[in-house]
C-alpha cells in the first residue's frame, strides 16, 4: 500500500486528541524555554497542547490545515538553531504562526489576524500575531509551497498505522475473492487461533451412515432369523455335542461317524410349519424350511442382503 493512498486516508479523518497532541510535541521540540519566575505578562500561560486545543476549537480548523501546520513546523525546526532559547509564549507564537500561514495558504477565505487573537483569549495582541506573520515568511524565505513528499515525511506518525490497516484489507479482499496461492493459504491460516477440537478428530468422528444401516440390517436380520428357528428337543442339542459331531480324527472315526448321522433321525417339514404357525399355513411368505435349504455356501450372501 502506498504512501499516497494512506495520505488519502488520513486526509478525510476528523481532527482528534491524538493529532492536537502530536502537534504539542512537535511544537516543544523546536526551541527550548528558559524557565523564569516573572512572567511576561503577569500570569503563565495555559500549557501548551490545552492552548492548541482551544485554537483548533474556535477557528473550526480541519485536518488538511492542521497536517500543513506540520510541515511548516518540521521546516522552522531545521532552520531555527538548536542553541537558542525563547519566553514561556514562544512556542504558543510559533504554532500560531505556522497554523496562520497555513490556514490562508490552503483557503481561499481565512479569518484575519484580529480574528486569530481573539482566539488566544487574550495572550496575544493583533500587532504581535502581525509581527510573527512576517518573521515566519522571512525564515521560509517567502517559500510556503507544500510537496507530497514533506506530507508524508512529516505525518509519518500517522501513515504507518493506516498503512497497515489498509493492507490487512486489500489481503483480505484477494482472500475472498480471488483463490489464494499456497502460501498466502498458509500466512493466512497462521494468524488465526487454532481449534482446540478439529472434526476430524477420533473423539468427535461419528460413524458413517452407510456402517450404521449395515450393522442394524445385519443385526435385525439374524434376530429375525433366530426367532423363525423352532425349539429343538434338549436330547438333540445334547446330541450335538456328544462324539459324533466332534472333529473327524481318524479314517475308521470318519465312517463310524458317518454310520451313525445315517440313523439319526430328522425333523419333518410339517413339524417347522406347525411350530411357525400354529397349524395355519401363511400364503405370502415362504416358509422357513424352504429357507432352511440354503447351502453353507449361501450364508454370507443371506446376511449382506
Amino acid at each position: 500500500m502506498s504512501d499516497y493512498d494512506a495520505l488519502l486516508q488520513f486526509n478525510k479523518r476528523p481532527v482528534s486528541q491524538e493529532m492536537i497532541q502530536f502537534l504539542a510535541t512537535s511544537t516543544a521540540s523546536i526551541i527550548q524555554i528558559r524557565k523564569n519566575d516573572s512572567p511576561v505578562h503577569g500570569c503563565p500561560p495555559p500549557e501548551l497542547s490545552i492552548f492548541i486545543k482551544k485554537v483548533v476549537v474556535q477557528s473550526n480548523v480541519q485536518t488538511p490545515t492542521l497536517m500543513a501546520t506540520t510541515v511548516y513546523l518540521n521546516k522552522l525546526k531545521s532552520i531555527i538553531p538548536k542553541n537558542v532559547y525563547g519566553i514561556e509564549t514562544t512556542r504558543h507564537r510559533i504554532f500560531l504562526g505556522c497554523l496562520i500561514l497555513a490556514a490562508k495558504t490552503l483557503n481561499d477565505s481565512s479569518p484575519w489576524n484580529k480574528h486569530w487573537t481573539t482566539y488566544t483569549e487574550g495572550l496575544l495582541k493583533v500587532r504581535e500575531v502581525n509581527t510573527i506573520e512576517r518573521e515566519l515568511l522571512e525564515y521560509f524565505n517567502w517559500d510556503v509551497r507544500i510537496t507530497t513528499s514533506d506530507l508524508i515525511n512529516s505525518l509519518a506518525f500517522f501513515l504507518v498505522p493506516i498503512q497497515e490497516q489498509l493492507f490487512r484489507q486489500r489481503k483480505q479482499e484477494l482472500l475472498l475473492f480471488n483463490s489464494p496461492s499456497p502460501g498466502q493459504l498458509k500466512e493466512y491460516i497462521n494468524h488465526r487461533r487454532p481449534v482446540s477440537h478439529s472434526r476430524s478428530s477420533s473423539t468427535m468422528s461419528v460413524p458413517s451412515l452407510a456402517s450404521i444401516m449395515t450393522v442394524s440390517t445385519t443385526d435385525s436380520r439374524m434376530s429375525a432369523f433366530a426367532q423363525l428357528q423352532p425349539p429343538f428337543p434338549l436330547m438333540e442339542l445334547d446330541n450335538f455335542n456328544q462324539e459324533n459331531h466332534g472333529p473327524f480324527t481318524g479314517e475308521g472315526s470318519m465312517h463310524k461317524n458317518i454310520a451313525v448321522m445315517s440313523q439319526q433321525k430328522t425333523f419333518p417339514t410339517h413339524y417347522i410349519d406347525k411350530a411357525l404357525t400354529n397349524g395355519q399355513p401363511t400364503p405370502h411368505k415362504p416358509t422357513v424350511h424352504q429357507r432352511l435349504h440354503f447351502k453353507r455356501k449361501g450364508w454370507s450372501s443371506f446376511f449382506k442382503q
